[in-house]
């Protein structure tokens, strides 16, 4: 039986620029279940989970981990199957492969766990901040720190391949860094400089490199998303690129101050800004739409059919329609959201900054 909904939920819609009353609130989903998978601490203020839940191809398995440095995987049910405890705070989706699951963790290293047990496979000590989203490649966990530099392990054991690193004369990073990309045996990556590297995957030379981030003080690239032989990229000093994915040629770039995360879908180019979400036509960089954000960006964007969900830390999981940018729904369970959802079929699951794990239907 589904639970009744946790808080009201906002069902808001935006106003119409005719002047025509909004249309009535849409139901768009149920909570399923909570689960609550860190305690709250007396002093606990603004606290915020930066991670996002994983769900296996199955959807048997979804696999979270938390500021407190526990992976947590759950049935769909919300039962508990397993927990591993690591030594610093879990702050990026894992990515499950081949019945693996392997994430970084900001204690440096890069854990890889039997998908149905947690038991440990092997760990790979990187001695730089993980909390990134990796990337499977021709046999190789690729994975980006926060301190600029990109590793590569065999997935297997999790010997060291590779790794980059730029030599950075400037660059601060805001939202933290974007995870890699993986495409046509290239890994893509960014940094806190501006620039947008293509590295070869089996060897980690670079292919091409492109500076992207306007002239600031803050340039650092803080997304990167593959669609349609384009690489798209969100630079916080205020753009929003394509580029084109075999020779880093910049096909177009739209000035949007803050840009921190970036989506393709369907034709359109999806970011969080400096307060807002814009849609941009993938072939021109031209807007299609604009709507309010209503709190700063955090995790990425996700498209569940018509809709796009976009999480904001103090605004809670924000429902727009896709094709308008029409405010639909507004998830907020107090605490505001952080995290990056997850999707599989009409179940989205997402993590609540007080560390909850809601599982949502989608009606």
């Amino acid at each position: 039986m589904l639970l009744a909904p946790l808080v009201a939920l906002a069902l808001t819609a935006a106003p119409a620029e005719t002047g025509r009353l909004p249309p009535a609130p849409r139901h768009l989903f149920t909570v399923a279940w909570k689960k609550t998978l860190v305690a709250t601490e007396f002093g606990d203020y603004q606290v915020r989970e930066l991670g996002g839940a994983a769900v296996d191809p199955t959807g048997a398995w979804v696999v979270v981990g938390t500021r407190d440095g526990w992976l947590h995987a759950l049935h769909p049910d919300g039962s508990l199957g397993w927990e591993f405890q690591g030594e610093g705070a879990f702050a990026a989706v894992p990515l499950i492969d081949a019945g693996t699951v392997y994430a970084g963790c900001h204690d440096g290293r890069l854990y890889a766990l039997e998908l149905t047990s947690g038991k440990l496979r092997w760990t790979y000590d990187a001695r730089e901040q993980l909390g990134t989203h990796p990337a499977m490649v021709g046999g190789l966990v690729v994975v980006a720190s926060l301190q600029d530099t990109v590793f590569a392990v065999e997935a297997a054991t999790g010997a060291w391949k590779w790794h980059h690193r730029r030599d950075l004369n400037e660059g601060f990073t805001i939202h933290g860094a974007a995870s890699v990309r993986a495409d046509g045996g290239k890994v893509f990556a960014a940094y806190s400089d501006g620039t947008v590297a293509a590295l070869d995957a089996a060897t980690g030379q670079v292919r091409w490199e492109q500076h992207v981030g306007p002239s600031g003080r803050y340039q650092d690239v803080d997304s990167l998303f593959i669609a349609d032989g384009r690489l798209y990229a969100a630079a916080y000093a205020g753009a929003v690129v394509a580029l084109d994915l075999g020779t880093g040629r910049t096909l177009w770039s739209q000035p949007y101050p803050a840009a921190a995360r970036v989506l393709a879908d369907r034709g359109a180019v999806l970011a969080l800004t400096g307060g807002e979400v814009v849609s941009l036509a993938a072939g021109t960089g031209k807007l299609n739409w604009k709507a309010p954000l209503q709190g700063a960006a955090a995790g990425a964007l996700r498209v569940a059919g018509p809709w796009l969900l976009a999480p904001a830390h103090d605004g809670g999981l924000r429902f727009y329609e896709a094709a308008s940018g029409r405010l639909l729904s507004v998830l907020d369970p107090g605490s505001g959201i952080s995290a990056t959802p997850a999707i599989h079929g009409r179940r989205v699951y997402v993590l609540s900054n007080a560390g909850n794990l809601l599982a949502l239907d989608l009606g």
